[in-house]
Parts: structure tokens; C-alpha cells; sequence
């Protein structure tokens, strides 16, 4: 039986431990190509009723000790469009990356690069959510000078403690409302006694007809 039967959709993005070296990348990809969906090239793409996952991949080869990513100009340029059909299109963008697009979440040696190039991006071309990895922690921040969400979770596999470290997961809903979306982030984090608690919800509406509302 096939194990992927009836499980629903879903789009993967790869981490920097997937791109620790160089050797053999297509044959690891070619595991995953199910889940990650990119056709030839990144950013890979998942339509589902009125929302848009998107995929960029900020996973490559680097030195020892170093965990940083980079998107590139050929994939920033193919994001750029992506996001805009998908503006155009009515949907509702979420974009997935596993590199926090932001500053100070993570030290420099594990940040994005050409972490501005994605900034532009998305600034340009809008984007009503990011969700990354990498920091290991449960944050909230913004793209700058624009109100596009950035939410960060922790690593599942993180003890009991800090309610910023524990281990935890987020159930994100993404509702269309006449002129807006209405989208929650719930996040449910893993409590000392080994049970699985609410812990904060965020809500935000940006507009459904602007590609990005800017400050």
C-alpha cells in the first residue's frame, strides 16, 4: 500500500542539513520530489482551494561550522513572479523558508546571505505570510518596512521549558473575509508535564486586493 495515500497536501522546503555537501544533491531531492514539488527549479508551488504555499530554497553547500543560506538572484527573480500571478490570482500567498528572512533571530554565521534580495522581493511583489525554521525558537516579526507577518517556530523535537524553545508546532488558519483575509496563528507548545497546550494566537488581515501594505 502506498503510504502517501490519503494524506493531504503538502509542500516541503529543504533546511542546511539537507545541503550539507554537494555530492549526490538530485538523488536526495529525487526522495522527496513528491513533497517538494518544484517542477525544474525553486520556488516550488501548492494551490489548495484559495491559498498559495510557496517553496524557496535557502539550503546550500557550507563551510564547516557555518549553517547560512542563500536564495540567489535566478530563484529571487522566479519568486517575484510566482508572487505576483498568485496576487493576481486572488490567493492568498504564504511563503515557506527554512532561513529566518529577517535580522538578529539567528547569528550571522547561520543567516541568509542576500537576505535584502528576498526583502525586495517581497516587498515589491507582497505576500500576506512567511513561515520559516532554523532558529529553533517561537518568534513574530515583520518583513521591514511593510506588515508582511514573518513567524518562526521551534524545533519539534526541543524539550519542556522556555515557552520560546519548547517544543512545539503552529495550526495556522487562512479564512477569505470580504476585502481581507483572516488569518490565525495558534501556536501549541509542549508543556513541562510532557502535554501538548494552546500557548499564544496571533491574528492578522491583510488586504486581500494589495500586494503589500507598507509603512
Amino acid at each position: 500500500m502506498d503510504a502517501r495515500a490519503g494524506t493531504p497536501p503538502t509542500l516541503l522546503v529543504p533546511g542546511n542539513h539537507d545541503a550539507l555537501i554537494r555530492q549526490n544533491a538530485a538523488g536526495k531531492a529525487a526522495l522527496w520530489t513528491d513533497w517538494l514539488k518544484t517542477g525544474t527549479s525553486f520556488p516550488s508551488l501548492l494551490v489548495k482551494d484559495h491559498i498559495a504555499l510557496i517553496g524557496v530554497n535557502s539550503a546550500v553547500p557550507t563551510r564547516p561550522f557555518f549553517a547560512s543560506g542563500k536564495i540567489g538572484a535566478a530563484q529571487a527573480e522566479r519568486l517575484r513572479a510566482v508572487l505576483l500571478k498568485a496576487g493576481r490570482d486572488g490567493l492568498c500567498r504564504v511563503v515557506l523558508i527554512h532561513h529566518p528572512p529577517v535580522a538578529n533571530l539567528v547569528s550571522r554565521r547561520k543567516g541568509l546571505d542576500d537576505m535584502d534580495l528576498l526583502q525586495s522581493v517581497l516587498r515589491d511583489a507582497g505576500a500576506e505570510l512567511v513561515l520559516h525554521g532554523h532558529s529553533h525558537r517561537a518568534t513574530l516579526a515583520c518583513i521591514p518596512h511593510t506588515e508582511i507577518p514573518v513567524v518562526g517556530t521551534t524545533s519539534a523535537s526541543h524539550s519542556a521549558g522556555s515557552p520560546d524553545t519548547a517544543a512545539g508546532w503552529n495550526a495556522i488558519a487562512v479564512h477569505p473575509q470580504a476585502g481581507h483575509w483572516a488569518i490565525t496563528v495558534l501556536r501549541r507548545e509542549l508543556g513541562t508535564d510532557g502535554i501538548m497546550r494552546d500557548g499564544p494566537t496571533h491574528t492578522f488581515t491583510p488586504h486581500r486586493l494589495s500586494a503589500s501594505i507598507r509603512l
